[in-house]
């Protein structure tokens, strides 16, 4: 390479490239660009390729200048990049000092890396999570919602009021602050249950159906979605109908109804239970994970490109809908959504180094048998055929993500393998409902 390269370090993350291109090699790039353009220029008065070069210079003299200062800057940057071994995350920011035909070319580039932070002490930890035991009112409540489940709503015709205890057909957006509104989610369920929260659904008591409301309220300080804690938050509920709900008999002829492979009440309870006990050692396997990736986390606030920050954020928005149904995570304008996702955001790009960073230092190597493990709990939470998982998950688009997410998998397992894990008692017992969905995976980060 006959450029000639330097690096700054102005932290650890942000590099500047400097780089000199000498003038013999300006002057061949730019002789070759002006002969190809004399080959092309059509004047009149002119045959093909015996153009005057002074009048090739006058007419695109800095259209050419500029496309081989384009083309000898990408060149060097990735000639540097190479000599260098920089991983570089996002575009560099480039400053020319002067573009002259005769001359050497100088520029300097700003870049930011991929960081490498060297995680320390995360092995013999010891994190404290509330232990969930099912009790018997748990499976009460959840045998409950298999009746709800299997209930019939009733159109209600004499009024057109959602009142409290009515089952209602709302669509649902949710808008944060100043931004755009999420796509509208459906909701069918009781007003007063507590679905949304019971201060959202006591403003949708009263709305008549086809009509719209929004109900604004300020996101709680513990809510589940970090983007809205603390936050002005809008929901837009459009109501669709109210109805009443007739539920069956709790009875062995209904259990038989309900595809469980169960045919009595009492082993259906039984079954529940068992459902209800192994959700509950996953979600704690998972808030076990996920304390002491925030203890790492914490202990190890290492600089992240700007780059991977919003792009995470872009994923996040387009995860939840809230730039629309139909945005590409490429298409969002992230400075709509800085304020609320970065801390957000840059906790789940340092969770998923640390991930790595804990991989490379253990020198974790995945295998097929840890592949076949990854599709078959995939399945078995899909409810379907291993075969099935395996064709989708095996797709060209998904498995650079799905290996991925089975190494990570794989050192989260080995770190929790090295760590204490002390339980204390919950406040209340209780256990998410049958059937709710899983928190996301940490190694998704």
């Amino acid at each position: 390479m006959d450029f000639q390269t330097s690096v700054l370090d102005i932290d650890e993350i942000t590099k500047q490239v400097s780089v000199t291109v000498p003038k013999e090699r300006v002057a061949k790039e730019y002789e070759s660009s002006v002969t190809q353009a004399g080959r092309s220029v059509k004047i009149n008065g002119f045959r093909p390729g015996k153009v005057p070069r002074h009048m090739i210079e006058k007419l695109m003299g800095d259209r050419i200048r500029f496309d081989v200062t384009n083309r000898l800057v990408n060149e060097a940057l990735r000639g540097a990049f190479e000599e260098h071994k920089l991983e570089v995350i996002g575009q560099p920011e480039v400053e020319l000092k002067e573009v002259e035909p005769a001359k050497p070319l100088e520029f300097s580039a700003k870049v930011e890396l991929y960081p490498q932070p060297i995680i320390s002490n995360y092995l013999n930890r010891t994190v404290q999570v509330v232990k969930k035991v099912v009790v018997d009112a748990d499976v009460d409540q959840s045998m409950e919602r298999l009746r709800e489940s299997k209930a019939d709503l009733k159109p209600i015709e004499d009024r057109k009021e959602a009142a409290k205890g009515d089952v209602v057909a709302l669509s649902i957006s949710i808008q944060i602050g100043d931004g755009e509104f999420s796509r509208g989610e459906p909701f069918v369920d009781q007003l007063g249950s507590g679905k949304l929260s019971h201060e959202v659904e006591e403003q949708f008591v009263g709305l008549s159906v086809n009509d719209s409301k929004d109900v604004v309220i300020t996101g709680a300080e513990d809510h589940q979605n970090p983007g809205m804690r603390g936050k002005q938050v809008t929901y837009r509920g459009m109501l669709h109908g109210i109805f009443t709900k007739n539920l069956p008999t709790l009875d062995d002829d209904f259990v038989k109804t309900i595809g469980l492979e169960v045919e009595t009440v009492a082993a259906l309870r039984e079954k529940v239970r068992e459902q209800l006990s192994k959700q509950a050692e996953e979600e704690v396997k998972s808030e076990t994970q996920g304390a002491l990736l925030d203890m790492l986390v914490k202990e190890h606030p290492f600089k992240v490109p700007s780059a991977m920050v919003d792009d995470e954020i872009r994923g996040i928005v387009a995860r939840y809908g809230f730039a629309g149904r139909e945005a590409k995570p490429e298409s969002i304008d992230v400075n709509l959504f800085r304020e609320q996702f970065s801390e957000f955001a840059l906790n789940r790009i340092r969770g998923a180094i640390i991930i790595d960073r804990v991989g490379s230092a253990e020198d974790i190597k995945v295998d097929e048998a840890d592949r076949e493990r990854m599709i078959q709990r995939a399945a078995e939470q899909n409810g379907s055929t291993v075969e099935a998982t395996r064709k989708i998950l095996l797709e060209k688009s998904r498995i650079m993500s799905f290996l991925l997410e089975v190494r990570r998998t794989k050192i989260l397992e080995h770190l929790m393998s090295k760590t204490t894990v002390e339980y204390t008692d919950a406040p209340e017992p209780g256990v998410p409902e049958l059937g709710a969905p899983k928190p996301d995976a940490a190694v998704k980060a």
